[in-house]
């Protein structure tokens, strides 16, 4: 018989920025090492023979939790890898919400039938994590195995042993880091338990912080539009933020900004964009995509949440925009100059892991600069033995 744990990723950037990862290559977020600590403390003193992980990093980084103190080799293999996506591919959950709700409600709640252009079938995913999860049974017959994966494929592979369709809806959904256990003798699966994270506070669960999978709450899911339009909206929020911090004497002239930022706009739409809530305009962002590009960096410009939309952790999706565009063309990492006088801001930055870079002259006085890698080799560094 080998008993073997089933664990979920730790946080990662599509759970934080509210983007949908399935073979798209993310960072763990900084709650995410909290996450791996305490899970690390949940194995302490477990015997475990052997560890397995899917090949994308936030399931590889994971790993270290039980590989690291134990010294084992960290056996990686793609068939334990997360769904893949197609289409859907780093799509913002707002997007989903909008646009292909149908769609979205049927991956969670059918997954044999769910699919969009480029997506990999129920039977694809859910038999080739099978397959690989046998063969590691098989090899440690006896032991004690841990395998580390993603929250979509170990749901499905779950029901697809345990819960008939008609019984789906008992199983719940895992945080991050989630652990279940299996055992396998003889070519007979038993589930002992589901999706375990009492090793988590509810300062660093994920979960704790969500709505959708409880059934009645409602998560503020944002997407993105081109904001080309949006001159006299662009100058309200850049005086609004100007005003904030230094006050309504303070001389304010916008319209350099504002006509440097719709240029820019016109060669690449995306680099101002709104941040839309359902049909509302509750914010913007604006990217200065020629700036920093020989160093590999790429620097946000702007980012605004209108009075009304800010506590509700929408910052940080905005955030997850400048990553997604830079990350797509290269960049490895993110810059911006704040004020020190905006508390909130660098609460946001510093939350998402900016660290001060240095200082640049502003009006008033020096700006912070804060930078952030978003690229994986620092993290290759950090993790040599699972390059």
């Amino acid at each position: 018989m080998t008993k073997i744990y089933l664990v979920r990723h730790a946080e990662a950037e599509g759970n934080l920025y509210r983007r949908i990862h399935g073979h798209y290559e993310s960072l763990v977020t900084p709650n995410g090492r909290r996450q791996i600590g305490a899970l690390e403390d949940r194995f302490r003193g477990e015997r475990i023979d052997a560890c397995y992980a899917s090949d994308l990093l936030r399931a590889s980084v994971t790993a270290e939790a039980v590989r690291a103190p134990r010294q084992l080799p960290l056996r990686r293999d793609r068939r334990f890898r997360e769904v893949g996506l197609g289409s859907w591919e780093d799509m913002p959950f707002g997007v989903l919400d909008t646009q292909h709700r149908e769609d979205m409600l049927r991956f969670n709640a059918d997954p044999i039938h769910w699919h969009v252009e480029g997506s990999e079938p129920y039977s694809a995913y859910s038999g080739r994590f099978l397959a690989a999860m046998r063969e590691a049974a098989e090899a440690n017959d006896g032991g004690t195995i841990a395998i580390f994966s993603h929250g979509a494929v170990l749901r499905s592979v779950q029901q697809r042993l345990f819960f008939p369709p008609e019984q789906a809806g008992k199983m719940g959904h895992s945080d991050n880091t989630g652990v279940s256990l299996v055992e396998y003798e003889n070519g007979v699966w038993r589930l002992i338990y589901l999706n375990d994270n009492s090793h988590l506070t509810k300062e660093i669960s994920t979960l704790a912080r969500q709505n959708w999978w409880r059934g009645g709450g409602e998560d503020h899911n944002v997407w993105f539009r081109p904001a080309a339009d949006g001159e006299e909206r662009y100058l309200a929020y850049r005086r609004e933020a100007w005003e904030s911090l230094y006050g309504p004497a303070a001389r304010f002239d916008g319209r350099g900004f504002c006509r440097e930022a719709l240029q820019e706009a016109e060669k690449e739409p995306l680099s101002l964009v709104y941040a839309m809530l359902g049909s509302r305009v509750a914010g913007l962002v604006q990217l200065d995509p020629e700036r920093g590009a020989d160093e590999g960096a790429g620097y946000i410009s702007f980012l605004y949440l209108e009075p009304e939309y800010r506590q509700k952790r929408l910052g940080i999706q905005l955030v997850g925009q400048a990553v997604s565009f830079y990350r797509a063309r290269g960049r490895k990492f993110l810059r911006l100059c704040v004020s020190p006088r905006n508390e909130a801001a660098l609460r946001l930055y510093r939350a998402a892991g900016f660290k001060e870079a240095g200082s640049a002259p502003g009006q008033f006085g020096n700006l912070i600069v804060m930078e952030m890698n978003i690229g994986f080799d620092e993290l290759w560094e950090r993790y040599p033995l699972i390059k």
